[in-house]
C-alpha cells in the first residue's frame, strides 16, 4: 500500500478520469493501487500510468510531481514558460488566489501546447478558488480537473519539443516520471526551487 494512495481498491480512482481502451483490459476495479500501476507499468501503457498516477496521488503532490518532471526538460524552456512553471512552485510554497490567477494568467500566455501551461493549469484548477472572472459569481472547476492538467503536463513534455539525438527520449522520460510518482506515492517529500531566469542571447 502506498502512503498517500491508501485505497483498499482503485474503484474511487477510476471514476475520476477516462480509462483508455488498453488500460481497461489491463486494470479493474477491485485492484490495489500499487497492482495497477504494475500491470499498466508492464504493458507499457505509460500515458495510462501517469494518468493513474495524476488522479491518484493527493491534489499538491500530484501538481509537485508534475513540476519535478518537467525538470527532465529545463533547457527546452523559453522564458515565458519558465516563469509558468515558476508561478506554480509559488503557489505550492504559498497556495494563494496571487499565486493561483498569476498562474493562470501565464499558463493561457504560453499556450496549452507547451506542458508549462498545462502545469500552471493545474493550479488554477486545483479547487481552491474560482474559474471565471472575478466580478462573476463563483464558479469551481470540476472535481480532479487539475489531475487531467497535470496528466498532461507530463504527457505533452514527454512529446513537445521533439527529442534529438543523444537525448534521453520519450520511453527513459516516462519511465523517470512514472519513477517519481510512485516515490511520491510512497511518501518521498521532495521540495521544488524556482528555475532560473536565463539570460538571453
Amino acid at each position: 500500500m502506498y502512503k498517500k494512495i491508501p485505497n483498499q481498491s482503485i474503484a474511487s480512482i477510476l471514476v475520476r478520469y477516462d480509462l483508455s481502451d488498453d488500460a481497461k483490459l489491463c486494470i479493474n476495479d477491485n485492484m490495489t493501487p500499487k497492482t495497477a500501476i504494475d500491470a499498466l507499468n508492464d504493458a507499457k501503457l505509460y500515458n495510462d500510468t501517469v494518468q493513474f498516477i495524476a488522479h491518484a496521488l493527493p491534489m499538491v503532490d500530484a501538481i509537485n510531481w508534475a513540476g519535478i518532471v518537467l525538470e527532465m526538460r529545463e533547457n527546452e524552456w523559453d522564458v515565458t514558460q519558465v516563469h509558468a512553471i515558476n508561478s506554480a512552485r509559488n503557489w505550492l510554497k504559498q497556495p494563494n488566489e496571487t499565486h493561483r490567477i498569476r498562474a493562470n494568467q501565464l499558463a493561457d500566455r504560453v499556450g496549452l501546447e507547451s506542458a508549462a501551461a498545462w502545469l500552471a493549469k493545474a493550479v488554477y484548477w486545483s479547487g481552491t478558488g474560482s474559474i471565471v472572472a472575478p466580478e462573476l459569481p463563483a464558479v469551481m472547476p470540476p472535481a480532479f480537473l487539475y489531475g487531467h492538467a497535470v496528466a498532461a503536463a507530463i504527457t505533452v513534455a514527454a512529446a513537445v519539443p521533439q527529442w534529438q539525438k543523444g537525448e534521453m527520449g520519450y520511453e527513459k522520460f516516462y519511465i523517470k516520471a512514472i519513477q517519481l510518482g510512485i516515490d511520491i506515492a510512497n511518501g518521498l517529500r521532495v521540495k521544488t526551487q524556482l528555475i532560473a531566469i536565463k539570460e538571453e542571447s
